[in-house]
């Protein structure tokens, strides 16, 4: 929340209610990229000298020096094999406010991981980035999930068939816009076919019943066809602005002063 309040100053009120998907999204985005910034300040400053990420960008490092900088920082600010070692230590000598941002460090980019293969399309990518969000889930209590996950790997490498399998792979994801980096689970299809079978063509009075619903559920291709042709006869658009992407640097700059501080 403590980072909410830095980001999203004027939306506080809606992220402890019901913030939705997207906004959840582009916070954890967000928030992630903020504390990364902070362990690169952290770990140039203790390194190179330099006070700024801005003086050390001055600099012009190669990318040689600034993968070897990668590496170390993955093995200093990110929960690795090392976590178990540190709590192995007698209970005076633990630091838990560290840990837990080695914690989240790492559960950041787990999302982001997982986000991006979706994002990408990468089958195989986002069956191994399951694999790391099973026992997250499970921790958290979301048996469910995990339970499903679990089952669908077992299947798709152990019980299925090669045909069955690839047809899976092929239909996991969907790309309703053709864009590069605009895939999407295919569930987003399901829900909107929901959208037309149970809200916009459900039906009123006594024709709103299961049987009317199931009934007309072949024709939701032809009701949304027939009400796009409308639409265009009409000039009933209803085009959005595709805005340009929020200047996040202030938000960013504040976030940064505070986790500074801590």
């Amino acid at each position: 929340m403590r980072d909410v309040i830095e980001l999203r100053p004027k939306e506080t009120g809606i992220y402890v209610s019901k913030p939705g998907f997207r906004r959840m999204h582009q916070l954890v985005g967000h928030a992630g990229v903020c504390r990364r910034l902070d362990c690169w300040g952290v770990h140039i400053k203790n390194k190179t000298g330099f006070v700024s990420l801005d003086a050390f960008a001055a600099s012009q490092p190669s990318l040689q020096d600034l993968q070897e900088m990668v590496d170390e920082i993955m093995h200093i600010y990110i929960a690795t094999h090392r976590l178990q070692r540190m709590r192995n230590k007698p209970e005076k000598e633990w630091d838990l406010q560290h840990e837990n941002a080695l914690l989240l460090n790492k559960y950041f980019l787990l999302y982001e991981e997982l986000s991006y293969a979706m994002n990408h399309s990468d089958i195989g990518h986002v069956e191994t980035c399951i694999v790391s969000w099973i026992p997250i889930l499970k921790a958290i209590g979301k048996h469910k999930y995990a339970s499903h996950m679990t089952n669908f790997l077992l299947n798709m490498h152990f019980v299925y068939p090669s045909g069955l399998k690839c047809a899976i792979c092929y239909y996991i994801l969907v790309n309703p816009t053709g864009q590069q980096m605009k895939w999407r689970a295919v569930d987003w299809c399901v829900e909107l076919n929901n959208l037309f079978t149970k809200v916009k063509n459900r039906g009123k009075g006594s024709n709103r019943s299961i049987d009317q619903i199931i009934l007309e559920s072949p024709l939701m291709q032809v009701y949304k066809n027939v009400q796009g042709i409308v639409q265009k006869i009409f000039d009933l658009t209803h085009l959005t602005t595709n805005h340009a992407a929020t200047d996040m640097s202030k938000m960013f700059a504040k976030l940064r002063d505070k986790l500074s501080l801590t």
